[in-house]
């Protein structure tokens, strides 16, 4: 029994050691792959710490590197020079924009700036804030309406001869027998204006105009400027197809009107001046009338005539204004030799002798020669043509017609020529063939073109003319200038006084529907 309980004692000593040494077998397993946790927990701190760092430090590169390729590219723009065309209002930049001072920092992405591509004039902005107006238009921006917008006769054909009427030889005489020094006059500008004159006048005063003028109807004096609307649209054809850059041949009318008269033109004078003569409508007032009229003038002719009237011109009792432009410019058939061209004397109607460059050519032209009177015609590329007369101009049309082919040697002196015409010739040569009441404030009748008493005050003519050895260049603006004329109504005015309650409606009536905006009373 005691060996029995000795050897089962010997056996639960082994098996406690043998926990034991389990347990201490156990415990260093574990102490290994603690160490080993800790030391793989460390270094996954320290590679997380050194990923962080290089990510901070590749972003702060690439920051500064943002940064530094924005300031180069800001360099670059401020260091590029403007690109400006003739006037600085149309100057074309690449806009800047600034930014805010107070920018919080953010990562900077590394793509490439794609630059935006150069604006085109029409696109350009400026980095000036663009200020908005309610102004209307001025003449400039407005479309321009030439000839080719009106009634035509078409030109079948042109030829140099010339059948001069009445009106432009009484005319041209007139001028000629009133006028000191050189001049040059349009009887066709003065035609279209008066013909705008003519379709707003009634009664007797229609009657003189229509006996001074020549002609037994209105619609003969229109027919006459419906001709050359033709032979205006079969020049613009025949200018496109030439090969000869600047030729023009261009008229425009235009209707002004004060803008305190209250009543308008009548519908059977704005029919007549848009069907024959696509007159132009305007507005003026006396404070910007010599402005917005001397701007139609020069847009219309091309920069010819700049000024029609002078800064100082009264215009505070203008009513009406009707105006007509006429531009012109081609090229010789056979044009000059510059080299040729030199100075050479004048001899001045006076007797003195001037110094003029005069162009010389050697050609076969159309000729006519007499006692009295010695012509050359110069053919022009598109149909037109021109007279030089040395002597008497009487019977003119019919020496013109008259001019044969012959071989010529031409001396002509350049010219560059302008010429103002006031009531002093206008108004009076009108006066002179039997015009009274278009300028009388109480008898003048031009309820056909407006119902507001007017009558005409002066009549302003201005042209200029550009010879050289290319051809010629020429302009002419004419203008006929009322006032407000004497009112028919004779009886007292009656008094409307609000100086107690009443009522008011604010109202419109349309194809016989009236609808009242707002109504209302004041009581106190």
């Amino acid at each position: 029994m005691k060996k029995r309980f000795a050897f089962a004692k010997k056996i639960f000593t082994v098996l406690i050691a043998f926990s034991v040494l389990l347990s201490l077998i156990s415990g260093c397993k574990r102490a290994v792959v603690s160490e080993e946790s800790t030391t793989v927990g460390t270094t996954a701190e320290e590679t997380a710490a050194q990923t962080s760092t290089e990510k901070e430090t590749t972003a702060a590169e690439t920051s500064t590197e943002a940064e530094t390729t924005k300031e180069e590219t800001t360099t670059e723009k401020e260091t590029e020079p403007k690109t400006t065309t003739e006037t600085e209002e149309e100057t074309t930049s690449e806009p800047e924009t600034a930014e805010p001072e107070t920018e919080p920092a953010t990562e900077v992405p590394t793509e490439p700036e794609t630059s935006a591509p150069e604006p085109s004039l029409e696109e350009s902005t400026s980095a000036e804030p663009v200020e908005t107006t309610t102004e209307a238009p001025s003449a400039a921006e407005e479309e321009i309406v030439w000839a080719d917008d009106m009634r035509a006769i078409k030109c079948d054909s042109f030829s140099p001869a010339m059948n001069m009427e009445s009106f432009d030889e009484r005319f041209l005489q007139y001028i000629s027998a009133h006028t000191d020094g050189s001049y040059m006059t349009s009887p066709l500008s003065f035609r279209y204006a008066l013909g705008l004159l003519l379709a707003g006048a009634s009664g007797e005063t229609k009657t003189e105009l229509l006996a001074a003028l020549g002609v037994s109807s209105e619609e003969e004096w229109t027919n006459h400027c419906l001709n050359f609307n033709g032979f205006v649209n079969a020049y613009t054809e025949s200018a496109a197809g030439s090969m000869t850059p600047g030729k023009a041949l261009r008229v425009a009318n235009s209707v002004w009107k004060r803008a305190d008269i209250l009543e308008d033109f009548t519908p059977a004078y704005k029919e007549s001046v848009n069907k024959n003569y696509a007159a132009e409508y305007r507005i003026f007032t006396p404070e910007n009338a010599v402005s917005k009229i001397n701007e139609w003038a020069n847009i219309k002719t091309e920069g010819l005539i700049s000024r029609l009237l002078p800064d100082d011109y009264p215009a505070d009792a203008l009513a009406i204004v009707l105006m007509n432009a006429l531009y012109f410019k081609d090229n010789w058939v056979q044009p000059f030799n510059t080299y040729a061209t030199e100075e050479d004397d004048f001899h001045t109607e006076s007797g003195e002798t001037v110094k003029k460059p005069f162009m010389h050519l050697t050609e076969r032209f159309r000729y006519y020669e007499d006692g009295d009177t010695q012509l050359v015609i110069l053919p022009m590329e598109s149909g037109v043509y021109m007279a030089f007369v040395l002597g008497s101009t009487a019977n003119l049309s019919t020496k013109i017609n008259a001019a044969e082919g012959t071989r010529v040697r031409l001396s002509i002196p350049k010219m560059d020529l302008e010429t103002s015409f006031g009531s002093g010739e206008l108004v009076d040569f009108l006066k002179e063939c039997g015009v009274s009441r278009a300028f009388n404030q109480s008898l003048a009748d031009f309820s056909a073109m407006i119902d507001h008493s007017i009558y005409v005050d002066e009549i302003i003519q201005k042209t200029r003319i550009k010879l050289d050895e290319d051809g010629v260049e020429a302009a002419a603006v004419t203008a006929i200038m009322t006032k407000d004329g004497m009112s028919l109504d004779t009886k007292e005015p009656v008094d409307f006084t609000a100086d107690r309650p009443f009522s008011f409606y604010i109202y419109t009536t349309a194809n016989t529907t009236t609808s009242i905006l707002f109504a209302g009373e004041i009581v106190k």
